[in-house]
Protein backbone atom coordinates (compact mmCIF):
# COMPACT_ATOMS: atom_id res chain seq x y z
CA UNK A 1 0.00 0.00 0.00
CA UNK A 2 1.32 3.30 -1.17
CA UNK A 3 -0.91 5.51 1.05
CA UNK A 4 0.60 7.62 3.92
CA UNK A 5 -0.46 9.04 6.77
CA UNK A 6 0.97 12.15 8.16
CA UNK A 7 -0.29 13.81 11.70
CA UNK A 8 1.24 16.58 13.27
CA UNK A 9 0.35 18.41 17.11
CA UNK A 10 1.44 20.91 18.70
CA UNK A 11 1.17 21.79 22.16
CA UNK A 12 2.56 24.76 24.58
CA UNK A 13 4.19 24.14 28.15
CA UNK A 14 5.87 25.63 30.81
CA UNK A 15 8.69 24.05 31.23
CA UNK A 16 12.10 24.21 29.18
CA UNK A 17 13.08 22.06 26.97
CA UNK A 18 16.17 21.22 29.59
CA UNK A 19 13.42 20.33 32.13
CA UNK A 20 11.20 18.42 30.05
CA UNK A 21 13.83 16.40 27.85
CA UNK A 22 14.94 13.68 30.59
CA UNK A 23 10.94 12.77 30.60
CA UNK A 24 10.04 13.40 27.12
CA UNK A 25 13.11 11.44 25.26
CA UNK A 26 12.71 8.71 27.84
CA UNK A 27 10.13 6.74 25.59
CA UNK A 28 10.34 3.92 27.71
CA UNK A 29 8.21 5.76 30.16
CA UNK A 30 5.94 7.62 27.47
CA UNK A 31 5.10 4.49 25.71
CA UNK A 32 3.98 3.07 28.45
CA UNK A 33 2.04 5.79 29.79
CA UNK A 34 0.75 6.37 26.48
CA UNK A 35 -0.73 2.46 26.55
CA UNK A 36 1.43 0.32 24.34
CA UNK A 37 1.64 -3.01 25.36
CA UNK A 38 5.29 -4.33 26.55
CA UNK A 39 7.98 -4.94 23.55
CA UNK A 40 10.41 -7.94 23.57
CA UNK A 41 13.88 -7.33 22.47
CA UNK A 42 14.58 -10.43 19.60
CA UNK A 43 17.54 -9.67 18.17
CA UNK A 44 20.66 -6.83 16.80
CA UNK A 45 21.95 -6.84 13.52
CA UNK A 46 24.11 -3.64 12.45
CA UNK A 47 23.07 -1.89 15.34
CA UNK A 48 19.50 -2.97 13.83
CA UNK A 49 16.73 -3.65 16.59
CA UNK A 50 14.70 -6.69 16.05
CA UNK A 51 11.59 -6.63 17.72
CA UNK A 52 7.85 -7.33 18.64
CA UNK A 53 5.28 -6.26 20.93
CA UNK A 54 4.37 -8.78 23.51
CA UNK A 55 -0.03 -8.93 22.65
CA UNK A 56 -1.33 -12.38 22.08
CA UNK A 57 -3.92 -11.40 19.06
CA UNK A 58 -1.69 -9.62 16.91
CA UNK A 59 1.46 -10.68 15.78
CA UNK A 60 3.60 -7.24 15.21
CA UNK A 61 7.32 -7.10 14.67
CA UNK A 62 9.74 -4.58 12.92
CA UNK A 63 13.31 -3.70 13.11
CA UNK A 64 13.86 -0.26 14.72
CA UNK A 65 17.13 2.07 13.33
CA UNK A 66 18.60 3.60 16.09
CA UNK A 67 17.63 6.92 17.52
CA UNK A 68 18.24 10.36 16.58
CA UNK A 69 18.76 13.17 18.84
CA UNK A 70 20.24 16.55 19.57
CA UNK A 71 19.73 17.62 23.75
CA UNK A 72 17.71 18.95 24.15
CA UNK A 73 15.59 20.00 20.83
CA UNK A 74 14.62 17.08 19.08
CA UNK A 75 14.69 13.36 18.44
CA UNK A 76 13.08 11.06 16.04
CA UNK A 77 12.67 7.19 15.50
CA UNK A 78 12.24 4.92 12.13
CA UNK A 79 10.98 1.52 12.02
CA UNK A 80 9.99 -1.48 9.52
CA UNK A 81 7.55 -3.52 10.06
CA UNK A 82 8.02 -6.77 9.36
CA UNK A 83 4.88 -8.37 10.54
CA UNK A 84 1.49 -6.62 11.87
CA UNK A 85 -0.43 -3.65 10.30
CA UNK A 86 1.56 -1.51 10.01
CA UNK A 87 4.64 -1.01 7.15
CA UNK A 88 6.20 1.80 8.22
CA UNK A 89 6.36 4.36 10.75
CA UNK A 90 8.70 7.39 11.36
CA UNK A 91 8.45 9.81 14.17
CA UNK A 92 9.88 13.76 14.31
CA UNK A 93 10.00 15.43 18.41
CA UNK A 94 10.78 18.66 18.37
CA UNK A 95 11.15 20.80 21.28
CA UNK A 96 11.27 24.46 20.52
CA UNK A 97 12.17 27.20 23.26
CA UNK A 98 9.24 29.79 24.06
CA UNK A 99 10.25 33.33 24.93
CA UNK A 100 9.95 34.54 27.76
CA UNK A 101 9.67 30.36 29.29
CA UNK A 102 8.03 27.72 28.27
CA UNK A 103 8.46 25.05 25.62
CA UNK A 104 6.02 24.17 22.40
CA UNK A 105 6.20 20.61 21.49
CA UNK A 106 5.69 19.81 17.58
CA UNK A 107 4.94 15.89 17.50
CA UNK A 108 4.94 14.57 14.15
CA UNK A 109 4.50 11.36 12.61
CA UNK A 110 4.38 9.37 9.23
CA UNK A 111 2.59 5.84 8.76
CA UNK A 112 2.62 3.88 6.20
CA UNK A 113 0.09 0.94 6.79
CA UNK A 114 1.03 -2.65 5.63
CA UNK A 115 -2.93 -4.10 4.70
CA UNK A 116 -6.74 -3.14 5.30
CA UNK A 117 -6.55 -3.11 9.25
CA UNK A 118 -3.82 -0.81 9.19
CA UNK A 119 -5.62 1.41 6.77
CA UNK A 120 -9.00 1.35 9.17
CA UNK A 121 -6.86 1.12 12.58
CA UNK A 122 -4.41 4.01 11.44
CA UNK A 123 -6.82 7.29 11.94
CA UNK A 124 -8.54 5.78 14.72
CA UNK A 125 -5.84 4.06 16.68
CA UNK A 126 -3.41 7.22 15.88
CA UNK A 127 -5.15 9.92 14.73
CA UNK A 128 -7.73 10.15 17.62
CA UNK A 129 -6.45 7.56 20.63
CA UNK A 130 -2.92 8.43 20.18
CA UNK A 131 -3.61 12.35 19.90
CA UNK A 132 -5.32 12.43 23.38
CA UNK A 133 -2.74 9.87 25.35
CA UNK A 134 -0.06 12.00 24.03
CA UNK A 135 -1.24 15.41 25.10
CA UNK A 136 -1.97 13.72 29.00
CA UNK A 137 1.23 12.74 29.01
CA UNK A 138 3.43 15.82 28.01
CA UNK A 139 0.95 17.63 30.33
CA UNK A 140 1.87 15.44 33.12
CA UNK A 141 5.27 15.62 32.41
CA UNK A 142 5.11 19.69 32.26
CA UNK A 143 3.54 19.58 35.87
CA UNK A 144 6.40 17.20 37.32
CA UNK A 145 9.37 19.32 35.36
CA UNK A 146 7.65 22.69 36.96
CA UNK A 147 8.20 21.08 40.07
CA UNK A 148 12.07 21.41 39.35
CA UNK A 149 12.23 18.27 41.19
CA UNK A 150 15.45 15.95 40.80
CA UNK A 151 13.41 12.91 42.07
CA UNK A 152 10.88 11.76 38.74
CA UNK A 153 8.48 9.97 40.60
CA UNK A 154 5.12 8.72 39.14
CA UNK A 155 2.48 8.09 41.56
CA UNK A 156 0.29 5.09 40.96
CA UNK A 157 -1.24 4.90 43.89
CA UNK A 158 -0.15 2.57 46.88
CA UNK A 159 1.90 -0.21 45.82
CA UNK A 160 2.68 -1.79 49.14
CA UNK A 161 0.08 -4.49 50.76
CA UNK A 162 -0.48 -4.17 54.01
CA UNK A 163 1.44 -7.40 54.69
CA UNK A 164 4.49 -5.87 52.74
CA UNK A 165 4.35 -2.84 54.57
CA UNK A 166 4.18 -4.78 57.91
CA UNK A 167 7.50 -6.45 57.08
CA UNK A 168 9.03 -3.49 55.57
CA UNK A 169 7.98 -2.07 59.06
CA UNK A 170 10.00 -5.03 60.68
CA UNK A 171 12.90 -4.24 58.26
CA UNK A 172 12.96 -0.77 59.05
CA UNK A 173 13.01 -1.09 63.29
CA UNK A 174 15.95 -3.46 62.33
CA UNK A 175 17.89 -0.65 60.34
CA UNK A 176 17.10 2.06 62.66
CA UNK A 177 18.83 0.12 65.37
CA UNK A 178 22.06 -0.02 63.21
CA UNK A 179 21.72 3.79 62.96
CA UNK A 180 20.25 4.53 59.33
CA UNK A 181 18.39 7.98 59.21
CA UNK A 182 15.39 8.13 60.07
CA UNK A 183 14.40 10.55 57.44
CA UNK A 184 15.76 8.30 54.76
CA UNK A 185 14.09 5.48 55.69
CA UNK A 186 10.63 7.74 55.45
CA UNK A 187 12.10 8.69 51.93
CA UNK A 188 12.06 4.54 51.53
CA UNK A 189 8.99 4.38 52.35
CA UNK A 190 7.21 7.17 50.17
CA UNK A 191 9.24 5.92 47.21
CA UNK A 192 8.26 2.11 47.24
CA UNK A 193 4.66 2.50 48.40
CA UNK A 194 3.94 4.82 45.71
CA UNK A 195 6.56 4.81 42.95
CA UNK A 196 5.82 3.08 39.46
CA UNK A 197 7.47 -0.32 38.31
CA UNK A 198 9.57 1.41 36.12
CA UNK A 199 10.69 3.71 38.84
CA UNK A 200 11.53 0.92 41.22
CA UNK A 201 13.40 -1.61 38.33
CA UNK A 202 17.17 -0.17 38.60
CA UNK A 203 17.00 1.94 41.70
CA UNK A 204 20.42 3.98 42.28
CA UNK A 205 21.16 5.13 45.08
CA UNK A 206 23.27 8.47 44.45
CA UNK A 207 20.05 9.52 41.97
CA UNK A 208 17.92 9.24 45.24
CA UNK A 209 20.20 10.83 47.28
CA UNK A 210 19.90 14.06 45.14
CA UNK A 211 16.31 14.13 44.80
CA UNK A 212 15.91 13.60 48.90
CA UNK A 213 18.71 16.56 49.39
CA UNK A 214 20.33 13.78 51.62
CA UNK A 215 24.22 11.98 52.30
CA UNK A 216 24.87 9.93 48.89
CA UNK A 217 27.19 7.87 50.99
CA UNK A 218 24.10 7.72 53.97
CA UNK A 219 21.98 6.69 51.47
CA UNK A 220 24.20 4.03 49.81
CA UNK A 221 24.97 2.46 52.91
CA UNK A 222 21.28 2.51 53.92
CA UNK A 223 20.61 0.32 50.63
CA UNK A 224 23.76 -1.90 51.73
CA UNK A 225 21.84 -2.53 54.91
CA UNK A 226 18.60 -2.67 53.52
CA UNK A 227 19.83 -5.56 51.16
CA UNK A 228 21.31 -7.38 54.66
CA UNK A 229 18.39 -7.09 55.96
CA UNK A 230 16.00 -8.49 53.18
CA UNK A 231 14.28 -4.98 51.87
CA UNK A 232 16.64 -4.79 49.10
CA UNK A 233 18.49 -7.37 46.18
CA UNK A 234 21.86 -6.45 45.02
CA UNK A 235 22.80 -6.25 41.54
CA UNK A 236 26.02 -6.09 39.44
CA UNK A 237 25.44 -4.21 36.28
CA UNK A 238 28.50 -4.53 34.00
CA UNK A 239 27.84 -1.17 30.95
CA UNK A 240 29.05 -1.03 27.66
CA UNK A 241 32.16 2.08 27.21
CA UNK A 242 30.36 2.65 24.47
CA UNK A 243 26.75 3.06 24.09
CA UNK A 244 26.87 2.38 28.53
CA UNK A 245 24.03 -0.16 28.00
CA UNK A 246 23.73 -2.97 30.77
CA UNK A 247 25.61 -6.01 28.79
CA UNK A 248 25.07 -8.23 31.68
CA UNK A 249 23.39 -8.19 35.47
CA UNK A 250 24.63 -10.08 37.86
CA UNK A 251 22.84 -11.31 41.49
CA UNK A 252 26.25 -11.85 42.91
CA UNK A 253 29.73 -10.21 42.15
CA UNK A 254 31.90 -13.64 41.70
CA UNK A 255 29.87 -13.91 38.75
CA UNK A 256 31.37 -11.10 37.04
CA UNK A 257 33.86 -11.54 34.27
CA UNK A 258 36.68 -9.68 33.63
CA UNK A 259 35.74 -9.47 29.53
CA UNK A 260 31.91 -8.28 28.32
CA UNK A 261 30.18 -7.94 24.98
CA UNK A 262 27.75 -5.18 23.99
CA UNK A 263 25.42 -6.79 21.29
CA UNK A 264 24.04 -3.16 20.66
CA UNK A 265 27.66 -2.30 19.31
CA UNK A 266 29.29 -5.70 18.39
CA UNK A 267 32.79 -4.25 20.70
CA UNK A 268 34.45 -7.12 23.49
CA UNK A 269 35.55 -4.99 26.19
CA UNK A 270 37.62 -5.19 29.31
CA UNK A 271 35.60 -4.53 32.75
CA UNK A 272 36.54 -1.71 34.53
CA UNK A 273 35.51 -1.52 38.50
CA UNK A 274 35.33 2.10 38.26
CA UNK A 275 33.61 3.05 35.13
CA UNK A 276 31.62 -0.11 33.50
CA UNK A 277 30.24 -2.27 36.75
CA UNK A 278 27.19 -0.41 38.32
CA UNK A 279 25.68 -1.41 41.75
CA UNK A 280 22.04 -0.78 41.34
CA UNK A 281 19.25 -2.23 43.60
CA UNK A 282 15.66 -3.78 43.57
CA UNK A 283 12.81 -4.62 46.37
CA UNK A 284 12.68 -7.86 47.66
CA UNK A 285 10.05 -9.51 46.24
CA UNK A 286 8.89 -10.15 49.99
CA UNK A 287 8.84 -6.43 49.98
CA UNK A 288 7.27 -5.97 46.32
CA UNK A 289 7.61 -7.57 43.22
CA UNK A 290 8.75 -6.05 40.23
CA UNK A 291 9.31 -7.62 36.75
CA UNK A 292 12.84 -6.00 35.86
CA UNK A 293 12.42 -7.80 32.56
CA UNK A 294 9.75 -4.82 31.40
CA UNK A 295 10.69 -2.77 28.48
CA UNK A 296 8.31 -0.73 26.78
CA UNK A 297 10.81 0.73 24.52
CA UNK A 298 14.34 -0.45 23.49
CA UNK A 299 16.06 2.30 22.65
CA UNK A 300 15.51 5.99 23.80
CA UNK A 301 17.95 9.25 23.87
CA UNK A 302 17.22 8.92 27.85
CA UNK A 303 19.05 5.42 28.12
CA UNK A 304 22.73 7.24 26.58
CA UNK A 305 22.24 10.59 28.37
CA UNK A 306 26.07 10.90 27.78
CA UNK A 307 25.40 11.26 24.39
CA UNK A 308 24.88 15.05 23.57
CA UNK A 309 23.73 14.32 19.84
CA UNK A 310 23.84 11.21 17.76
CA UNK A 311 22.25 12.61 13.88
CA UNK A 312 22.76 10.46 10.68
CA UNK A 313 24.12 13.10 7.79
CA UNK A 314 23.70 11.51 4.28
CA UNK A 315 26.26 11.10 1.74
CA UNK A 316 27.60 14.49 0.17
CA UNK A 317 25.60 16.68 2.67
CA UNK A 318 25.66 18.85 5.39
CA UNK A 319 23.24 19.15 8.50
CA UNK A 320 23.06 22.49 10.59
CA UNK A 321 21.54 22.70 14.07
CA UNK A 322 21.94 23.84 17.60
CA UNK A 323 22.63 22.42 21.02
CA UNK A 324 22.81 22.86 24.91
CA UNK A 325 26.41 21.49 26.52
CA UNK A 326 27.11 21.13 30.16
CA UNK A 327 30.77 22.02 30.83
CA UNK A 328 33.52 18.94 30.39
CA UNK A 329 34.87 17.11 27.98
CA UNK A 330 33.57 14.83 25.12
CA UNK A 331 34.35 12.96 21.84
CA UNK A 332 33.30 13.36 18.50
CA UNK A 333 33.10 10.08 17.13
CA UNK A 334 31.60 9.27 13.62
CA UNK A 335 30.21 5.86 12.02
CA UNK A 336 33.01 4.06 9.72
CA UNK A 337 35.68 6.47 10.52
CA UNK A 338 38.28 5.59 13.07
CA UNK A 339 40.09 7.54 15.87
CA UNK A 340 37.84 10.74 17.34
CA UNK A 341 38.40 14.71 17.85
CA UNK A 342 38.21 15.74 21.40
CA UNK A 343 36.32 18.59 22.43
CA UNK A 344 35.79 21.04 25.03
CA UNK A 345 32.45 22.72 26.45
CA UNK A 346 33.69 25.98 28.16
CA UNK A 347 31.50 28.93 28.62
CA UNK A 348 34.58 30.68 26.55
CA UNK A 349 34.44 28.33 23.43
CA UNK A 350 33.42 28.86 19.97
CA UNK A 351 29.94 29.86 19.39
CA UNK A 352 30.13 28.03 15.83
CA UNK A 353 31.84 25.29 14.61
CA UNK A 354 31.91 22.77 11.92
CA UNK A 355 32.86 18.70 12.23
CA UNK A 356 33.58 16.71 9.00
CA UNK A 357 33.33 13.34 7.82
CA UNK A 358 36.18 12.45 5.10
CA UNK A 359 38.86 10.44 4.65
CA UNK A 360 41.74 12.88 5.79
CA UNK A 361 41.31 11.93 9.25
CA UNK A 362 41.00 13.41 12.44
CA UNK A 363 42.66 17.70 13.43
CA UNK A 364 45.19 16.81 16.14
CA UNK A 365 44.63 19.20 19.75
CA UNK A 366 41.36 19.77 21.26
CA UNK A 367 38.84 21.72 19.74
CA UNK A 368 36.97 24.15 22.06
CA UNK A 369 33.49 24.72 22.27
CA UNK A 370 30.25 26.72 23.93
CA UNK A 371 28.02 25.41 25.90
CA UNK A 372 25.25 26.67 23.49
CA UNK A 373 26.85 26.64 20.13
CA UNK A 374 25.67 25.75 16.42
CA UNK A 375 27.36 23.15 14.88
CA UNK A 376 27.36 22.23 11.29
CA UNK A 377 27.90 18.32 10.24
CA UNK A 378 29.71 18.32 7.12
CA UNK A 379 29.66 14.51 5.49
CA UNK A 380 32.04 14.76 2.05
CA UNK A 381 32.06 10.57 2.27
CA UNK A 382 29.92 8.64 -0.17
CA UNK A 383 28.38 7.15 2.69
CA UNK A 384 25.60 7.78 5.32
CA UNK A 385 27.50 8.27 8.68
CA UNK A 386 26.32 8.97 12.46
CA UNK A 387 28.01 11.81 14.15
CA UNK A 388 28.12 11.09 18.07
CA UNK A 389 29.64 13.92 20.55
CA UNK A 390 30.21 11.80 23.59
CA UNK A 391 30.75 13.06 26.92
CA UNK A 392 33.86 11.04 28.72
CA UNK A 393 33.21 11.32 31.77
CA UNK A 394 31.42 8.61 34.24
CA UNK A 395 28.31 9.36 35.19
CA UNK A 396 28.47 11.10 38.27
CA UNK A 397 24.75 9.45 39.91
CA UNK A 398 26.27 6.33 38.96
CA UNK A 399 27.08 4.04 42.29
CA UNK A 400 30.25 2.09 41.02
CA UNK A 401 31.35 -1.39 42.00
CA UNK A 402 34.93 1.12 43.14
CA UNK A 403 32.44 3.03 45.02
CA UNK A 404 30.47 0.01 46.66
CA UNK A 405 33.06 -2.27 47.47
CA UNK A 406 35.40 0.10 48.97
CA UNK A 407 32.90 0.64 52.16
CA UNK A 408 33.26 -0.83 55.60
CA UNK A 409 29.94 -1.53 55.61
CA UNK A 410 29.86 -3.66 52.58
CA UNK A 411 33.29 -5.24 53.50
CA UNK A 412 31.45 -6.03 56.91
CA UNK A 413 27.79 -7.05 55.62
CA UNK A 414 29.05 -8.70 52.63
CA UNK A 415 32.49 -10.32 53.02
CA UNK A 416 31.38 -13.59 50.69
CA UNK A 417 30.65 -11.40 48.16
CA UNK A 418 34.26 -11.57 46.02
CA UNK A 419 35.44 -12.49 42.83
CA UNK A 420 36.24 -15.93 41.54
CA UNK A 421 39.45 -17.12 41.92
CA UNK A 422 41.78 -16.46 39.07
CA UNK A 423 39.69 -12.84 37.95
CA UNK A 424 41.34 -9.77 37.91
CA UNK A 425 39.37 -6.44 37.20
CA UNK A 426 40.91 -3.22 37.17
CA UNK A 427 40.01 -0.17 38.81
CA UNK A 428 41.08 3.36 37.29
CA UNK A 429 41.94 4.87 40.67
CA UNK A 430 41.96 3.95 44.29
CA UNK A 431 43.68 5.71 47.12
CA UNK A 432 45.75 3.35 49.39
CA UNK A 433 47.05 4.00 53.20
CA UNK A 434 49.06 2.13 54.92
CA UNK A 435 49.81 2.20 58.14
CA UNK A 436 52.22 0.54 60.81
CA UNK A 437 52.80 1.14 64.73
CA UNK A 438 56.28 2.68 65.58
CA UNK A 439 58.73 0.43 67.99
CA UNK A 440 55.75 -1.71 69.35
CA UNK A 441 57.81 -4.79 70.21
CA UNK A 442 59.71 -1.78 72.64
CA UNK A 443 56.36 -1.11 73.96
CA UNK A 444 55.73 -5.00 74.79
CA UNK A 445 59.03 -5.28 76.50
CA UNK A 446 58.46 -1.69 78.16
CA UNK A 447 54.67 -2.46 80.33
CA UNK A 448 54.04 -6.04 79.45
CA UNK A 449 52.60 -7.91 77.40
CA UNK A 450 48.58 -7.81 78.16
CA UNK A 451 48.86 -3.85 78.87
CA UNK A 452 50.69 -3.82 75.63
CA UNK A 453 47.95 -5.80 73.78
CA UNK A 454 45.55 -3.52 75.11
CA UNK A 455 47.30 -0.10 73.79
CA UNK A 456 47.22 -2.38 70.05
CA UNK A 457 44.15 -3.12 70.23
CA UNK A 458 43.07 0.42 71.20
CA UNK A 459 45.00 1.57 68.18
CA UNK A 460 43.51 -0.58 65.57
CA UNK A 461 40.16 0.40 66.64
CA UNK A 462 41.30 3.79 66.09
CA UNK A 463 41.93 3.03 62.99
CA UNK A 464 38.83 1.65 62.33
CA UNK A 465 36.47 4.41 63.67
CA UNK A 466 38.57 7.07 61.29
CA UNK A 467 38.92 5.11 57.65
CA UNK A 468 35.21 4.23 58.18
CA UNK A 469 34.06 7.33 59.22
CA UNK A 470 35.75 8.80 56.17
CA UNK A 471 34.07 6.42 53.57
CA UNK A 472 37.31 4.02 53.61
CA UNK A 473 37.60 0.44 54.66
CA UNK A 474 40.39 -1.48 56.03
CA UNK A 475 41.49 -4.09 53.13
CA UNK A 476 43.88 -5.95 55.43
CA UNK A 477 45.75 -6.10 58.88
CA UNK A 478 49.27 -7.13 58.94
CA UNK A 479 50.95 -7.23 62.66
CA UNK A 480 50.43 -3.69 63.80
CA UNK A 481 49.84 -2.71 60.37
CA UNK A 482 46.58 -2.10 58.02
CA UNK A 483 46.28 -1.42 54.34
CA UNK A 484 42.79 0.80 53.94
CA UNK A 485 41.44 2.21 50.38
CA UNK A 486 39.63 5.47 49.91
CA UNK A 487 37.84 6.66 46.89
CA UNK A 488 39.69 10.14 47.14
CA UNK A 489 42.93 11.16 48.29
CA UNK A 490 41.40 14.02 50.93
CA UNK A 491 39.64 11.43 52.34
CA UNK A 492 42.83 9.50 53.16
CA UNK A 493 44.51 12.30 54.42
CA UNK A 494 41.54 13.79 56.77
CA UNK A 495 41.39 9.90 58.05
CA UNK A 496 45.15 9.93 59.14
CA UNK A 497 44.49 13.85 60.46
CA UNK A 498 42.65 11.80 63.08
CA UNK A 499 44.61 8.73 63.80
CA UNK A 500 47.03 10.98 64.42
CA UNK A 501 45.67 13.18 66.71
CA UNK A 502 44.46 10.47 68.75
CA UNK A 503 46.94 8.21 69.09
CA UNK A 504 49.17 11.01 70.14
CA UNK A 505 47.14 11.71 73.44
CA UNK A 506 46.09 8.43 74.45
CA UNK A 507 48.22 6.33 77.19
CA UNK A 508 51.56 6.60 78.07
CA UNK A 509 53.82 5.85 77.14
CA UNK A 510 52.73 7.28 73.66
CA UNK A 511 52.22 5.74 70.44
CA UNK A 512 53.60 6.78 67.73
CA UNK A 513 52.26 5.80 63.55
CA UNK A 514 54.18 5.41 60.67
CA UNK A 515 51.82 6.24 57.40
CA UNK A 516 52.10 6.35 53.63
CA UNK A 517 49.39 7.55 51.22
CA UNK A 518 49.00 6.74 47.31
CA UNK A 519 46.67 7.06 44.81
CA UNK A 520 46.83 5.26 41.17
CA UNK A 521 45.50 2.46 39.25
CA UNK A 522 45.53 -1.17 40.78
CA UNK A 523 43.81 -4.63 39.96
CA UNK A 524 41.06 -6.10 42.51
CA UNK A 525 41.61 -9.78 42.88
CA UNK A 526 40.32 -12.74 45.15
CA UNK A 527 43.14 -13.57 48.05
CA UNK A 528 42.28 -16.02 51.05
CA UNK A 529 38.12 -15.29 50.01
CA UNK A 530 38.50 -11.37 50.35
CA UNK A 531 38.67 -8.53 47.71
CA UNK A 532 42.42 -7.40 47.31
CA UNK A 533 44.19 -4.48 45.51
CA UNK A 534 47.55 -5.73 43.16
CA UNK A 535 49.76 -3.44 41.40
CA UNK A 536 52.46 -0.91 41.30
CA UNK A 537 50.46 1.82 42.97
CA UNK A 538 50.10 -1.39 46.19
CA UNK A 539 53.69 -1.65 45.86
CA UNK A 540 54.60 1.82 46.17
CA UNK A 541 52.06 2.71 48.60
CA UNK A 542 53.41 -0.37 50.82
CA UNK A 543 56.82 0.91 51.15
CA UNK A 544 56.03 4.90 52.12
CA UNK A 545 55.52 4.32 55.59
CA UNK A 546 59.09 3.00 55.94
CA UNK A 547 60.53 6.73 55.04
CA UNK A 548 57.82 8.39 58.25
CA UNK A 549 59.58 9.64 60.95
CA UNK A 550 58.03 10.28 64.84
CA UNK A 551 54.51 10.18 63.37
CA UNK A 552 54.57 11.39 59.99
CA UNK A 553 52.42 10.82 57.57
CA UNK A 554 54.24 10.00 53.74
CA UNK A 555 52.63 11.71 50.81
CA UNK A 556 53.51 10.48 47.16
CA UNK A 557 53.28 12.88 44.25
CA UNK A 558 49.24 12.45 43.33
CA UNK A 559 48.48 12.67 46.91
CA UNK A 560 50.17 15.89 47.55
CA UNK A 561 48.92 17.67 44.00
CA UNK A 562 45.16 16.65 44.93
CA UNK A 563 43.17 20.47 45.09
CA UNK A 564 41.21 18.89 48.20
CA UNK A 565 44.28 17.75 49.72
CA UNK A 566 45.81 20.83 49.14
CA UNK A 567 42.73 23.30 50.49
CA UNK A 568 42.62 20.46 53.45
CA UNK A 569 46.06 21.53 54.44
CA UNK A 570 45.98 24.33 54.28
CA UNK A 571 43.05 25.07 56.91
CA UNK A 572 44.10 22.06 59.06
CA UNK A 573 47.77 21.45 58.96
CA UNK A 574 50.17 23.54 61.04
CA UNK A 575 52.61 26.28 58.59
CA UNK A 576 55.47 24.73 57.22
CA UNK A 577 54.67 21.32 58.45
CA UNK A 578 54.42 19.46 54.48
CA UNK A 579 58.05 19.43 53.44
CA UNK A 580 59.48 17.73 50.52
CA UNK A 581 61.98 15.23 49.99
CA UNK A 582 63.12 12.62 47.26
CA UNK A 583 63.68 8.79 48.20
CA UNK A 584 64.12 5.87 45.75
CA UNK A 585 61.40 3.03 46.65
CA UNK A 586 62.73 -0.68 45.96
CA UNK A 587 62.35 -1.89 42.56
CA UNK A 588 62.09 1.08 40.42
CA UNK A 589 64.80 3.12 38.70
CA UNK A 590 64.51 6.79 39.79
CA UNK A 591 63.49 8.38 43.12
CA UNK A 592 60.86 10.28 43.05
CA UNK A 593 58.97 12.92 45.04
CA UNK A 594 57.65 12.90 48.45
CA UNK A 595 56.06 14.71 50.83
CA UNK A 596 56.09 14.60 55.02
CA UNK A 597 53.69 15.98 56.84
CA UNK A 598 52.53 15.64 60.87
CA UNK A 599 48.97 16.69 61.56
CA UNK A 600 49.39 17.58 65.42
Amino acid sequence: MNKEFHYKWVWDLKSSPEALWPLVSDTNRFNRDTGLPPMELLGISNGVKHVKFKIPLIRVEWEEEPFEWTYPYRFGILRRYRKGPLAEMRVDCQLERLEPSGTRIIYETWVEPANTLGLIGIPLAIGIVSAKRFEAAYKLYDRIASNQSPELVFPKGRNLSPNARGRFQVMRDRLQDQGVDNAILDHLHEFLNHADDLSIQRMRPYALADGWAASRRAVLETFLRGTRAGMFDMYWDLLCPECRGVTENHARLGDVHSTSHCNTCQIDFNVNFDHNVEVIFRPNPSVRAVDATVEFCVGSPQRQPHIAFSLIVPPREELPFSTMLMAGRYSLRVSGIAGSQLVLATNSGASKIQFYADDRGWPGGVSELGLMPTIRLINETDQARTFELVRTTWSDQAATAADVTILQVFRDLFSSEVLRPGEEISIGSTTLMFTDLRDSTRLYREIGDAPAFGRVREHFEILEEAVAEEGGSIVKTMGDAIMAAFRSPVSAVRAISKIQKQIAVRGDPPLSIKAGIHQGPCIVVNLNDRLDYFGSTVNIAARLPNFSKDGEAILSEPIRNDQEVLEFLEKNAPPNSLNRFQAEIRGYDQAIDLWRIKMW
